[in-house]
């Protein structure tokens, strides 16, 4: 993951964590704090690993929970 695409990551999700930290439960805020803080150490690595691509996907999934607390979206399914 380069440099933008990873600062993009946390500065969004620091954005969701603040905005939303009332609404969320304390496991999904310990996930986001983890996932946060695990982009901020991948930050000054340029490497393109398999790690760099579990980010990505635990980044998308934070996003996924978050999207379903805040929308009830369960709910119209």
């Amino acid at each position: 993951m380069d440099q933008k695409t990873c600062k993009n990551h946390i500065m969004v999700l620091k954005k969701v964590r603040d905005a939303c930290e009332s609404q969320l439960d304390i496991g999904v805020r310990n996930e986001l704090n983890a996932v946060i803080e695990a982009l901020e150490l991948h930050l000054g690595s340029r490497q393109r690993t398999a790690e760099a691509f579990a980010l990505t996907a635990r980044v998308a999934q934070i996003i996924a929970v978050i999207v379903k607390i805040l929308t009830n979206i369960g709910d119209w399914m």
